[in-house]
């Protein structure tokens, strides 16, 4: 028994879903998928069986207008070494967020 045992006694087993509470789940995460694809300017997220949705931090509106701005820069631009360090950190951050999601939403599925 885990609760008993000293070493386990804070172990939680969750039980499995059943039928019913999967479906509902398949449910909440294709109306997040599709939020997200709707909303791609807000953060959406699963909390207590609602989907809901939050601004981005200013990190990533950062990095977003920061790839506007670059999209509209003439090829005449040469990108200094300290705009590339920049770059390169962002889509890192970028990148690492991105995969977070993913992991979150395969979670979810």
């Amino acid at each position: 028994n885990l609760k008993t045992s000293e070493r386990f006694k804070k172990v939680f087993i969750s039980p499995d879903r059943t039928p019913a509470e999967r479906e509902e789940r398949r449910k909440l995460v294709l109306a997040l998928k599709n939020k997200i694809n709707t909303e791609p300017h807000m953060f959406h997220y699963l909390k207590d069986g609602q989907v809901c949705s939050r601004e981005h931090s200013p990190r990533h509106k950062a990095l977003a207008q920061l790839d506007d701005s670059l999209s509209d820069v003439s090829l005449e631009y040469v990108p200094t070494s300290q705009d590339l360090s920049l770059l390169v950190e962002l889509q890192q951050t970028f990148d690492n967020f991105e995969r977070s999601i993913d992991l979150r939403l395969k979670k979810c599925s």
